[in-house]
């Protein structure tokens, strides 16, 4: 394939049932390409059941950090310096670079993959929950599953060959499908990436934190526009009208494992394309 190749990726999925049954609206609309489960989340299950029976292309979404006050996700495995006093993962990349280890971090990431590759999952590819705290370790995961990351990662990993990523979710929610709309007007030739964070209006998105919690908007008002402005007929008319074809890193056949010897496997260093931010800036 070539032109202008768009992936819209949807990120936690399987988070809550709002969140899940909200990427699967934009999936069965065709404004969503792929996704990543999250699997210490309540909804992975029913998510990957979801994804095995609609075929929609799926990755990991690793994560070692849980936001949320009313919702608290536990480790895969022990874990013991993954876990904050109440048993379940802590709160924020700060807290976690703090008491990590390299090897708590590399077994539940490890376990992640593996636990939804046993529930049948076909992973395409591995992205991070709110920013990566250990490079190295998602290398490792990544070079072992044979996948590659979103995130820039060294080798013996490897990561996506994208000419863009764009976050949607960080555009104001006032603007956001007109924002959307000049993104894709302007994009050249590539493969480009828009990440988004869809979810239904459910009261448990409202459930996941306080009324007056700094992450109330991460809960309801980002993905609630984000879906808006994804389902907005704009969107798909734009991308008739550049010549954009949406698509996804399953479709472009980037899933395929790799039997290459691993200094012989081919990545790519991520140049942040002007206008992309930090991973870790793009969740708090």
């Amino acid at each position: 394939m070539t032109g202008k190749l768009l992936i819209v990726q949807a990120d936690d999925f399987g988070a809550c049932q709002a969140v899940t049954d909200g990427i699967m609206v934009g999936f069965r609309e065709g404004v969503v390409t792929q996704t990543s489960v999250i699997m210490p989340a309540f909804d992975s299950a029913r998510a990957i059941r979801i994804a095995l029976r609609v075929r929609i292309p799926l990755g990991v979404h690793l994560t070692l950090m849980c936001e949320w006050e009313s919702v608290r996700w536990h480790p895969l495995t022990p874990a013991p310096s993954l876990r904050g006093p109440d048993g379940a993962l802590l709160p924020g990349l700060a807290e976690l670079r703090a008491a990590a280890t390299a090897n708590d971090i590399v077994s539940e990431l490890t376990a992640q993959v593996a636990v939804a590759q046993a529930a049948g999952a076909t992973i395409t590819h591995i992205d991070s929950h709110i920013g990566v705290c250990d490079p190295d370790a998602v290398a490792a995961v990544a070079a072992e599953f044979g996948v590659a990351s979103r995130d820039p990662v060294p080798w013996p990993g490897s990561t996506l060959a994208l000419d863009s990523i764009w976050h949607l979710s960080l555009q104001p929610d006032s603007t956001k499908t007109d924002d959307l709309v000049r993104h894709v007007e302007a994009l050249p030739d590539g493969v480009h990436m828009i990440v988004s964070h869809p979810a239904l209006d459910r009261p448990e998105l409202r459930e996941l934190c306080s009324p007056g919690s700094r992450r109330r908007k991460w809960a309801v008002d980002i993905r609630l526009s984000d879906l808006g402005a994804l389902r907005d007929p704009r969107f798909r008319r734009v991308c008739e009208a550049s010549g954009v074809t949406l698509t996804s890193v399953a479709a472009l056949g980037w899933a395929d494992h790799d039997e290459t010897s691993a200094p012989e496997r081919s990545w790519r260093k991520f140049d942040a394309p002007r206008g992309t931010v930090p991973v870790d800036a793009a969740e708090t």
